[in-house]
């Protein structure tokens, strides 16, 4: 492919103008959506107050409730074109993801323990990022497999997905080429990175790298040159 050459062969102001025309269109979609996703929160927190419920369907309907919430959330940001205010708890926000994956979909999805880990992200782009890979990870998997969340903080924050599926375009046909897609062109939008690790013995590992990482860690050296201790910077 020739170097230097923009890929957009849009020229003419029609084509601009089209491009406006389909913005509009997608901001009015998203407009109508958030009001029927309302009007859904609504009945979900009628049915999640009812007595009549039995504890296990309360609980699910809790996790209804997170996701439909979650939803609105993207819609609102989508619209508003809001990016990343406060840090966000991206255990807490894996954690919540496990839970309604594991629900719906019937496959065990643990999350490793570790420290928290906070980082400056837009909080319904990582939910889309997690949601999408998790999604492939258990439809890979399937109700008698596995999928892991690992999430390690250095110069970046890297999140680990993996699964004991047959291997990365093995498995049951999906969206997955779509959602990956997706997920790399979310995560490309704010510095981030996707790759994906399938050996030969079978299952995948799928790696999201994230700007935001720890401060590095600053030696103070005594006088005879020696490290005399550690401080750490992290504020």
């Amino acid at each position: 492919m020739p170097t230097g050459r923009s890929l957009d062969r849009r020229r003419g102001t029609s084509r601009r103008a089209s491009d406006g025309r389909d913005t509009l269109a997608i901001r009015g979609l998203l407009h109508d959506l958030g009001h029927e996703m309302t009007t859904l929160s609504y009945l979900v927190e009628a049915v999640r107050g009812d007595p009549a419920l039995p504890g296990d369907s309360g609980a699910r309907m809790e996790l209804v409730s997170l996701e439909v919430s979650r939803l609105l959330e993207i819609i609102r940001q989508a619209l508003s074109g809001a990016g990343a205010t406060d840090p966000i708890d991206v255990r807490a926000m894996a954690s919540e993801l496990a839970r309604l994956a594991s629900a719906a979909s019937g496959t065990p999805v643990a999350l490793r323990p570790g420290p928290a880990v906070n980082i400056k992200v837009s909080e319904a782009l990582l939910w889309r990022v997690l949601a999408n890979v998790v999604d492939n990870a258990t439809r890979a998997a399937g109700e008698a497999g596995r999928v892991e969340v690992v999430i390690g903080q250095a110069s970046q924050t890297v999140i680990d997905v993996i699964d004991d599926g047959p291997g990365f375009g093995n498995g049951q046909r999906g969206t997955a080429s779509l959602g990956l897609r997706v997920t790399t062109s979310l995560l490309e939008s704010c510095g981030g990175s996707l790759a994906v690790h399938s050996p030969a013995a079978g299952g995948t590992r799928v790696t999201i790298a994230l700007p935001g990482g720890q401060p590095p860690r600053r030696r103070v050296r005594g006088r005879a040159g020696a490290a005399a201790c550690v401080i750490d910077q992290h504020g």
